[in-house]
């Protein structure tokens, strides 16, 4: 390949990246930090579903093992 040919070849090529995938990429990258936000925040989701199921687990045993029960 000769020096003009590859020049050629560099101006005619494309990226295969356009405006919309940028903009899908952009979209998906939001979508994801809120529900990372939602789920991990200041007293998000996450926090209360492990402590129900902590509470759940924990009257389990008290009621298996002849406790009282409750937290």
């Amino acid at each position: 390949m000769d020096r003009k040919e590859f020049i050629s070849r560099i101006k005619s090529s494309r990226g295969d990246i356009g405006i919309k995938q940028i903009a899908v990429t952009v979209a998906v990258i939001v979508v994801i930090g809120a529900a990372v936000t939602i789920i991990t925040g200041n007293g998000g989701l996450l926090s209360k579903w492990i402590n129900q199921i902590w509470d759940m687990f924990i009257d389990y045993i008290k009621n298996t093992v002849g406790g009282t029960g409750g937290s």
